[in-house]
């Protein structure tokens, strides 16, 4: 087999902490000429534990994705279930890690609990390795005063502030999945938009935003609304994008929309002139965004 080095974690959102992490295993990877090992768990093991369905980030295939292209050679999926949470750190480590990947070294965040009870942390890795593998036990990333964190960005999306979950994720936040055939309201009104249908669970706060939408891997500039279109009287959660100066035929095709700041809140309006206007505005000031944001 060839070295390794592994770095182990839930990594919901692969933010800058993560990203640090990944950074650190690249690098000591690059000095040993090792592969680096990216641990991670499905389902989240709180899923298991607390018998409760936690809405991710990011779904597991979109992290395997991006843990690729953040650099990781080897994803090591491990099936998290009611038998591996009763393991003690000690067995976990063995037959998890050790066992099936030799590491040379082994990388955690600071925060970073295993085993049954969560007894495990970097101080048992590494007088249980006693010195074979060597233990690398990052702090964790600040800004503004604030430990970076899923539970911080998923706090930000409920918000709305994009801004802030792009700074913390080192990277836009997007949206992927696919172009499905909508009431065609859009087109009637001017509007025309692409209504996405989309696997990811955890979506910024309802309303309209500046966004950009990827399609052909081309980006185009657009406003998004995440909503229920009171003013057409529905409820269903829809998330459309009018897409500027765009109106090809895109039904079926998956896309990629990037949030990049919030507009305002969806609103009832009394007519439909009223709509047309307030999106008229919301476009003039995506266009102004654009303008200023090159």
């Amino acid at each position: 087999m060839e070295k390794r080095i592994v770095l182990i974690g839930n990594f919901d959102g692969l933010h800058i902490g993560h990203q640090k992490l990944i950074s650190k295993a690249k690098k000591i990877a690059y000095e040993k000429n090792a592969k680096v090992v990216g641990v991670t768990f499905n389902p989240h093991p709180r899923e298991v534990l607390l018998n409760e369905k936690i809405d991710l980030i990011l779904p597991y295939s979109e992290k395997k994705k991006l843990m690729f292209e953040y650099g990781i050679d080897i994803v090591d999926e491990i099936k998290f279930d009611k038998d591996i949470s009763e393991f003690s750190p000690e067995k976990f480590i063995m037959d998890k890690i050790i066992n099936l990947h030799n590491p040379s070294d082994i990388i955690v965040g600071n925060n970073f609990r295993f085993g049954a009870k969560a007894k495990g942390n970097p101080d048992l890795l590494k007088s249980f390795l006693n010195d074979k593998v060597v233990i690398h036990n990052e702090d964790i990333i600040e800004k503004d005063d604030e430990s970076v964190s899923s539970s911080l960005i998923k706090n930000y999306l409920k918000s709305g502030d994009v801004e802030k979950v792009n700074l913390l994720m080192g990277r836009k936040y997007h949206l992927f999945g696919t172009v499905v055939k909508g009431e065609q309201r859009g087109r009637e009104i001017g509007y025309p938009t692409t209504n996405l249908k989309t696997s990811w669970n955890y979506l910024p706060k309802g309303g309209v935003y500046v966004t950009r939408v990827k399609i052909k891997n081309v980006y185009h500039e657009s406003i998004t609304n995440i909503g229920v279109r009171p003013t057409f009287g529905k409820s269903s959660l829809q998330i459309e994008s009018h897409i500027f100066n765009f109106n090809e035929d895109v039904y079926g095709e998956e896309i990629i929309i990037d949030f990049l700041k919030r507009i305002r809140d969806e609103k009832k309006f009394e007519t439909i002139e009223k709509l047309i206007e307030n999106i008229s505005q919301d476009v003039k000031y995506a266009k102004n965004f654009f303008e200023v944001n090159k």
